[in-house]
């Protein structure tokens, strides 16, 4: 029984591993090399922003990446993080992501699945998501 559970526990999640939800940024007046240079500039601009905001506004209230203590949390506080890095990490590449998003749409570009992409359209991988142009 407990190999039956196992072997179903693995099948569900190679399963959820494959389908992936890839999406990528496509403007139908960009080249891939024009759409790259623009996601690059968003990514940068989102790196910049998201340390700035740990920096100055979220730093008080996470414990630093370095496992050191600020001296502001509690014992209590403190014993909520057993990797204290990992959560500053999470939530750096959450707004990146959001801060990508913002930058694409700013520049006119369009969120698609796979299926919605053109098929004379080049495509290319990116940390969030993935672009196409022409």
């Amino acid at each position: 029984m407990k190999a039956l559970v196992a072997l179903c526990v693995m099948m569900l999640l190679t399963v959820a591993g494959c389908s992936s939800h890839s999406f990528y940024w496509y403007h139908p007046d960009r080249s891939l090399d024009e759409a790259q240079a623009d996601y690059l500039e968003c990514q940068d601009q989102a790196r910049r922003k998201a340390q700035d905001m740990i920096n100055e506004q979220h730093y008080d209230r996470l414990p630093p990446a370095d496992g050191s203590s600020t001296g502001k949390l509690s014992l209590t506080e403190q014993a909520r993080y057993t990797n204290p890095g990992a959560a500053q990490d999470a939530w750096r590449e959450r707004y990146e992501q959001s801060v990508v998003t913002d930058g694409m749409r700013a520049k006119g570009y369009l969120r698609l699945g796979a299926d919605g992409i053109p098929r004379d359209v080049h495509t290319k991988k990116m940390a969030y998501g993935g672009i196409a142009g022409r």
